[in-house]
């Protein structure tokens, strides 16, 4: 801490400005980082929640997966650590609002602004997914729009890798897979992740975007969940009477009950929405189209839920009736009024991404609903998307009365070396965070830039990620010598060159070199080296010092043997924790963490996986299949529900009757648990017989007189 409370420094690199948000399980400050000079937002988790090894694992989670995704539609995660009594996340600070917020003030957007938004969202979800990750979590309050219309997802604390153990379910209780105002019927059911869940939940967002509302909504979780598994939301145009037809097939696409029945890839999804944007026929449309036709001319029941429905009326004249969302019976729902409805946001909040704070928003400019179809389509459809680019920006700025100004636009750098595009956008003055990726292509010259992300003639603002891609140069060349300079002059040389600076740094005492300063670098200058090489910084430590080695994977004894030996000579004290990713008995991390510079035989702890968290099994027996449903989601365990037959009349009907495993056995976190629910067998059938009318006789006996004596 420095010497002014109000303005705290963690660790001795994070200086504390103002708190701008605070959620379910931690607050966030917009801070400076006094080490890189800029600012940041910095997720504190409640001192309440770091006592739970639940919590912390989950906070861990959501830095560990989000700094794994570098992507300029994802919030960046830049560090994480420990301070005081509680665990903080350094992340990237994004100025602008959440959708929730924009939707709260606004009420609802037009199908145009929610499917640039969207197509965003899909955009970060794709490479998401390609990287092996699933959000679990899409919603409003987890989508942040910049006022100069940049769009980023944030909050990845409950994702979870594809084809990963079931031990890895961690969340908030009460919201164990997600929000339920926003999950899938798959992740309702318990079932394993799916990048298509994350669909799922866009097609939430869309309807609930242009609706002002979600499309289920619910006392409590459990009813919104027992929802999104077996009803129909309520078409969008009894809503919205002049949605476009292709923007509800997208809806309701991705609303299908049946995952096989969604769009297969994010990729998929984004270019749909692209396709409506531009005004070019979408293949969700096409899809209900097909199923029409394929039930007869008068319109068969669509497909595109899952199961079968009842076609949609048609929005406005056109030869093909929307098939896309099914309907629903009861009163129709008047239109809303421009205020998000009262089960909108339901479900357990998974903690705030980084915002400024609350400004009026004001209404947003409608955009045309349909576009003409004609043989100028592909022409205006063209001229459309570059006013979308300009009117998009102009679109955001009215969402905040701080104006924000756009400060430049993305230079056409394909086809130039990557040392000539690095030096372009170093002349735009915008400190941009430029990712180089290497992407092998023959038709492309070697060295040469292939694309770049955002596209030629984007709006950049500063700070803006850049991405981009190269064909490398396959001839080696003699490496540059570095010597003398800092690590980051270094580096950024090294960068231009097209090689690859490892994020391991060596230190070393070295009296003749200044203290941060390069001594050399491994392979040594004048080494031949090509493209996409690695190379490590070899940097002066001044007097007594040495950088942490990474020990992650390393067996307990490994890992105190590296830390203990000679040239690095730490006191090592070890620590067991509970851990879902290292197996039991190797190294998690290190406090100080790995590459961080620390004195010469200085104390280090060194963490040690003692395998998952275990929870104990809970007597389920008797209770109501839903409060048995609950109990274990809330103990972060998944629910596998079979039946079993009980006599009619039977008490337990509709109760838990057997469990398994049982009572107080020990199961690792996510393990599914069976539940045997009693089913009534059908009543006995009646038979009523009639017994047949018997008459008998009876014989009075005489009557006997006696004579008086």
């Amino acid at each position: 801490m420095n010497e002014q409370p109000e303005r705290p420094v963690l660790n001795d690199r994070y200086q504390i400005e103002q708190r701008i948000g605070r959620g379910g399980m931690a607050e966030v400050f917009l801070a400076r980082d006094l080490l890189l000079d800029r600012p940041v937002a910095i997720k504190v988790l409640f001192p309440e929640f770091a006592i739970d090894p639940t919590f912390v694992e989950r906070f861990r989670r959501e830095a560990q997966s989000a700094a794994n995704l570098n992507h300029p539609n994802i919030v960046s995660v830049y560090d994480w650590g420990q301070y005081q009594n509680t665990y903080f996340m350094a992340m990237e600070y994004v100025q602008g609002k959440t959708l929730a917020d924009i939707l709260r003030a606004n009420g609802r957007i037009t199908p145009m602004q929610a499917a640039e938004i969207a197509a965003e969202v899909a955009a970060a979800l794709a490479f998401a997914h390609r990287n092996g990750v699933v959000h679990r979590d899409i919603k409003p309050a987890n989508i942040l729009v910049s006022p100069a219309g940049l769009v980023k997802v944030a909050d990845f604390g409950i994702a979870r890798l594809l084809n990963g153990p079931s031990d890895e379910h961690l969340t908030q209780a009460g919201s164990v897979m997600g929000t339920a105002t926003y999950f899938s019927p798959e992740q309702a059911q318990g079932a394993q992740p799916d990048p298509r869940s994350d669909l799922y939940s866009v097609g939430i967002v869309l309807y609930e975007a242009v609706c002002g509302r979600p499309p289920f909504s619910g006392e409590n979780p459990v009813s919104i969940a027992y929802k999104q598994v077996h009803d129909q939301p309520q078409p969008i145009n009894q809503i919205v009477t002049d949605v476009p037809k292709a923007y509800e097939a997208i809806v309701a696409r991705l609303l299908a009950k049946n995952p096989d029945v969604r769009y297969q890839s994010a990729d998929a999804v984004r270019d749909d929405l692209r396709r409506f944007l531009t005004g070019q026929p979408v293949q969700a449309l096409a899809a209900a189209a097909g199923a029409a036709a394929a039930g007869g001319a008068g319109g068969a029941a669509a497909t595109l839920a899952g199961s079968p429905t009842t076609a949609m009326p048609s929005v406005n004249s056109g030869s093909v009736p929307t098939t896309a969302m099914p309907s629903t019976p009861g009163q129709v729902a008047p239109p809303s009024p421009g205020r998000v409805g009262a089960g909108a946001g339901a479900g357990a909040p998974t903690g705030q991404v980084p915002r400024t704070q609350a400004l009026p928003v004001q209404e947003y400019d409608d955009y045309p609903a349909q576009r003409p179809n004609n043989a100028l389509y592909v022409i205006i459809g063209l001229v459309a998307l570059i006013a979308l680019v300009v009117g998009g920006i102009v679109l955001f700025n009215t969402l905040t009365d701080e104006s924000a100004p756009t400060s430049g636009t993305m230079p056409n750098i394909v086809g130039q070396t990557l040392e000539q595009g690095l030096v372009t956008l170093d002349g735009l003055s915008l400190e941009l965070d430029v990712q180089q990726v290497i992407e092998v292509d023959p038709t492309v010259p070697e060295g040469t830039i292939s694309r770049t992300e955002p596209l030629a003639d984007s709006i950049l603002v500063s700070g803006q990620q850049v991405f981009i891609y190269y064909n490398p140069i396959g001839t080696p060349f003699p490496l540059d010598n570095v010597a003398s300079l800092t690590q980051l002059e270094a580096a950024d040389a090294l960068a231009k060159l097209g090689l690859v600076v490892s994020t391991t740094v060596i230190t070393e005492e070295n009296p003749d070199v200044a203290e941060g300063l390069v001594i050399r670098t491994e392979p040594a200058a004048g080494t031949d080296v090509k493209q996409g090489d690695t190379i490590t910084l070899v940097i002066s430590a001044g007097a007594n010092q040495v950088s942490v080695p990474s020990v992650v994977g390393l067996s307990a004894t490994q890992a105190q043997a590296l830390l203990e030996r000679e040239d690095y000579g730490l006191v090592v004290t070890v620590v067991e924790e509970e851990s879902d990713t290292v197996a039991a008995g190797n190294a998690t991390r290190t406090d100080p963490a790995a590459a961080t510079l620390v004195a010469k035989a200085s104390p280090i702890t060194l963490y040690v996986s003692k395998g998952a968290a275990q929870t104990r099994v809970p007597p389920l027996v008797g209770l109501s299949e839903s409060a048995a449903r609950q109990k274990l989601l809330d103990l972060g365990l998944g629910v596998d529900r079979r039946e079993q037959s009980v006599p009619f009349g039977d008490v337990t009907a509709g109760r838990v009757v057997r469990q398994d495993p049982v009572v107080n056995s020990m199961v690792d976190q996510g393990f599914t648990v069976v539940i045997y629910v009693g089913v009534a067998e059908p009543a006995p059938t009646t038979t009523t017989t009639t017994p047949p009318t018997t008459t008998s006789s009876t014989t009075i006996p005489p009557t006997s007189s006696t004579a008086a004596p």
